[in-house]
């Protein structure tokens, strides 16, 4: 049989938002500017010198190859943009999709390049996220089964840029890596390579970048921390200070007016938060501003943004506009929550003065190793099959006994109807409990193929065994592989070649395509 190129978006994307988006529904055109598939270069102001030079600083910082810093000194161009996509920073580069998403924006930059124009891509790193919960963990398969690895971070709330990495807590992390994973021909040197990353990183965001650029700066992948580029965003914290609820009043406008669309909005804000924050704590407004107890007049905060604006941040609502705002974007690489975000951000866009720029829907992946690949062709399935295993088992075994039951069935249904013909012969009035006395031996004969089924499978431990094994290579806790597993689980198995393979599938994918790949090997 034949494997499957992809799976259907509909099948993946649970998102009404993002599935019509990409549809180009007229049903969202209010909400987004303009559609990926007709290209449009958005207006903006922007200082190319600084810009460059905050980005030179921080890539050099970061042992970035040439081709990186070669990307950069383009940016001085005023024909140059950038395609970005970002992620917060996961330990060891968290799950595949962060990969995927850093792939499709040098894809699509590639793609976009030529007739005077050039593309570049850019990840933004972003690091003022705190919910380290997700973030400081991965999961890698342990006898086909996932395993949670976990970093143990000391303290309280902090953003991923202030978790500084432990040598003792990364040492045992590696530890239990090795003793998790498979031995292979790749290893030793993968894992030396990343021991030495961590240990040129002082943070787990600085981290973060280093293995984004050590795995992907060969194409021109540029990083970026937004606190790196904090002094190009005062005019907009000036803003949200001195207008502090008018981008919470917008993002609730609009989650009305997608609602009458018959949408759930993804994005829901209290009518006192400010869409900001400082040294990473909740900012509220009631005519002054109050950060916990503690309060502040609008001179107070401007003051501060003055004097340390690195203590200012963005939070979901305005992350973006600090991203577009400092740098030349044509495109943001969005996941498919992400697309559902934006629907809401149009108008907040506009209150700043800035156009947002066209969203690509990022390429996808499920890995399909040749061990699961055998029992697919073996039972003869589908790659969404295997979403539901117990389902799948007992549908398999259930068709192992169809052709029994169902020459049973027959058989009996001609027996019945001509002791009822008979029947009704004799007397007329017994048709009615007759029937009654049919639908009773139908039931049992049910239950009794449950039965037969449950047999099945307490005997079949093989099947029961293969399909489980499978599933959790596809599926991992019931969910797409993308969103759980860690890279290092196929770059230890097929080497530092498993991202190119990735690389040239995208390449040849449809936009948010999500593709099947069976690695060589």
């Amino acid at each position: 049989m034949k494997l499957e190129g992809s799976l259907p978006l509909t099948h993946i994307i649970s998102e009404p938002i993002t599935l019509d988006y990409l549809d180009n529904s007229s049903k969202l055109r209010e909400f987004f500017p303009a559609h990926f598939t007709q290209g449009k270069l958005r207006k903006f102001k922007i200082d190319r010198e600084r810009l460059v030079k905050y980005l030179r600083d921080y890539n050099e910082k970061m042992n970035a190859p040439s081709r990186v810093m070669e990307n950069i000194d383009a940016l001085l161009d005023e024909d140059t943009y950038v395609v970005v996509s970002g992620q917060q920073p996961g330990i060891f580069g968290g799950s595949l999709y962060t990969i995927y998403k850093a792939l499709s924006a040098i894809i699509i930059s590639n793609r976009l390049s030529g007739g005077g124009r050039r593309f570049i891509p850019l990840f933004w790193n972003a690091s003022e996220d705190h919910d380290l919960s997700e973030v400081e963990h991965i999961y890698l398969m342990d006898k086909n089964r996932p395993c949670r690895i976990h970093y143990s971070i000391k303290g309280g709330s902090r953003s991923a840029s202030e978790v500084k990495l432990e040598s003792r807590e990364m040492e045992k992390f590696f530890q239990r890596i090795e003793e998790v994973t498979l031995q292979s021909e790749f290893k030793d040197k993968i894992l030396k390579d990343l021991k030495l990353l961590a240990r040129q990183s002082e943070n787990l965001g600085d981290f973060f970048s280093r293995l984004l650029l050590f795995f992907l700066g060969k194409e021109g992948l540029v990083l970026i921390e937004p606190r790196i580029l904090r002094p190009l965003m005062i005019p907009l914290f000036e803003k949200m200070i001195q207008d502090p609820l008018r981008s919470t009043e917008l993002i609730n406008q609009m989650a009305a007016r997608l609602k009458k669309r018959g949408y759930s909005p993804r994005i829901h804000k209290m009518s006192h938060l400010c869409n900001f924050f400082l040294k990473r704590k909740r900012v509220t407004y009631n005519g002054k501003f109050f950060i916990g107890e503690r309060s502040f007049s609008s001179q107070d905060l401007l003051k501060w943004l003055e004097e340390n604006p690195f203590d200012f941040s963005a939070n979901v609502v305005t992350r973006s506009i600090t991203q577009d705002y400092t740098l030349p974007t044509y495109a943001y690489v969005a996941g498919p929550s992400e697309i559902a975000y934006f629907a809401q951000l149009g108008k907040i866009y506009h209150e700043f003065g800035i156009e947002m720029p066209l969203l690509y829907p990022r390429f996808g992946a499920t890995i399909l190793e040749n061990k699961v690949a055998k029992i697919i062709k073996k039972y003869h399935l589908k790659t969404l099959d295997l979403r539901s295993p117990t389902s799948l088992i007992k549908k398999l075994l259930k068709k192992e006994l169809k052709p029994l039951f169902g020459s049973a069935r027959g058989d009996i249904s001609k027996a019945l109807l001509a002791l009822r013909q008979a029947a009704s012969q004799v007397d007329k009035t017994l048709g009615d409990p007759f029937e009654a006395s049919q639908k009773k031996i139908f039931r049992e004969i049910d239950s009794l193929e449950k039965r037969a089924v449950r047999s099945l499978e307490k005997q079949n431990s093989l099947m029961r065994s293969q399909i489980h094994k499978a599933a959790e290579n596809l599926f991992p806790l019931g969910d797409l592989q993308e969103r759980k597993i860690n890279p290092l689980e196929y770059l230890i198995k097929f080497g530092y070649d498993f991202l190119e393979v990735i690389q040239g599938e995208f390449s040849s994918s449809s936009y948010g395509e999500h593709r099947i790949i069976t690695p060589p090997g």
